[in-house]
């Protein structure tokens, strides 16, 4: 049994390979499940979209009714996402659970691709595809990403691939991605609501995936480009500039101290907490309701923040006074204080809403982490050490802002 400050959990690997994470919440009515599997647009240096492309067609039958009907008619219902280094798929239920997580596994144990599927979801994810040129956030994002990690990271591709690549998907080359990676030695499942964990596990015990496994090496990234652009703008349709701006981890980030430092600190010098935020609020270089995504993978790892601003060259100048200024002096235990307290605030709510919980469970397990000790690793950690992982990463020289008016 691990235990957290307010939360007990029970972690176990099962003997057909399933890493499970039990959270028993008896006070509440719903049951979320989380599926992940370390798969995603990474790793499909071949041929782009393929582990988005996979997702969708997960929910066919044989029989022609969806998965989703079928969890419908038990109360139930699913979703999934793909993201640049995961796919997670999700149910919610309010009963019939054992029913629904029977379903909902065997789902993901007994894929069904067939030519008509496959070209009906093309049309769907052109669509997507279409969609997301429209969105200048997106578009900011793709290009901060290549500003970063230049044109050899298979992190650039669009995670839904392009126009070509999935023209180009067939039930063959499903066939392969689903055979190479979903194995369930792989995958992590967490569940949290009012359940029993050793019920759980039993139910759990009888998942089996009989197909066997080619797996895949480990997608073989060239090393980065060194950038010379620090900012950069395109036109986008944006009524006023819209900027992302960050800073990319030159090393893989496998700790969970490290990471939540890292955040921490960002959040002190350059987040809603900070002088600089507040300043920068006040004169227009900065909206209203900026945030910093945080993203800490073996394979890479960056932090960056979108919002507004009405001067985004002044803007780019003063992140980068900022991050000098840094080297060079110590944060006041003020200032890191109130970060920590901000930082463990939006934590905690993320832990009240049991969808994300139980997806942040999943998904920090299959790369070997433990979700549910950020909390505690947030009190324990000193000024010193959020100091030394701040600065590792704001440097002036490594800041990237995209810009899309």
């Amino acid at each position: 049994m691990n235990s957290t400050t307010e939360h007990s959990y029970v972690c176990k690997r099962l003997s057909n390979g399933l890493n499970v994470i039990i959270l028993p919440q008896p006070q509440y009515n719903h049951t979320f499940v989380s599926c992940s599997v370390p798969y995603g647009s990474i790793h499909d240096i071949t041929l782009a979209g393929t582990a988005h492309f996979l997702e969708h067609m997960m929910f066919y039958n044989p029989d022609g009714q969806s998965v989703k009907s079928l969890l419908h008619a038990e109360g139930a219902s699913t979703s999934a996402l793909t993201r640049y280094d995961v796919t997670t798929y999700q149910l919610a239920c309010t009963g019939n659970l054992r029913s629904s997580l029977q379903l909902f596994m065997h789902m993901i144990a007994t894929p069904y691709f067939t030519k008509k599927n496959i070209e009906h979801e093309r049309a769907a994810i052109h669509q997507e595809l279409e969609m997301y040129k429209d969105q200048p956030s997106w578009l900011a994002l793709q290009q901060l990403l290549q500003m970063m990690y230049g044109n050899d990271h298979p992190i650039i591709l669009d995670v839904a691939g392009t126009p070509e690549s999935i023209a180009d998907i067939t039930v063959e080359w499903l066939n392969n991605a689903y055979t190479s990676h979903y194995t369930a030695s792989r995958m992590s499942v967490a569940v949290v609501g009012p359940v029993e964990p050793t019920e759980i596990f039993e139910w759990l015990e009888n998942y089996s995936m009989t197909q066997a496994k080619i797996m895949s090496p480990d997608p073989f990234i060239q090393p980065l480009q060194e950038q010379d652009e620090t900012y950069k703008e395109m036109n986008g349709g944006s009524s006023i500039p819209l900027v992302r701006f960050g800073f990319k981890e030159e090393r893989p980030v496998t700790q969970l101290e490290t990471q939540v430092a890292t955040m921490i600190g960002i959040e002190a010098l350059l987040g809603e907490t900070s002088t600089f935020y507040t300043e920068s609020m006040k004169a227009g270089l900065l909206g209203k309701g900026s945030h910093w995504d945080h993203y800490y993978r073996q394979e890479f790892a960056f932090s960056n923040v979108c919002g507004y601003s009405a001067d985004p060259v002044q803007l780019h100048q003063r992140v980068k006074e900022e991050c000098s200024r840094i080297q060079d002096r110590m944060l006041s235990s003020e200032d890191i204080h109130y970060a920590r307290m901000k930082w463990i605030g939006n934590h905690y709510a993320n832990m009240d809403s049991l969808r994300k919980r139980c997806m942040h469970m999943s998904e920090y397990g299959v790369i070997g982490l433990d979700y549910m000790q950020m909390g505690e690793c947030a009190m324990k950690l000193t000024v010193e050490e959020i100091e030394i992982h701040l600065k590792r990463i704001a440097k002036p020289g490594d800041l990237r802002m995209s810009v899309v008016r």
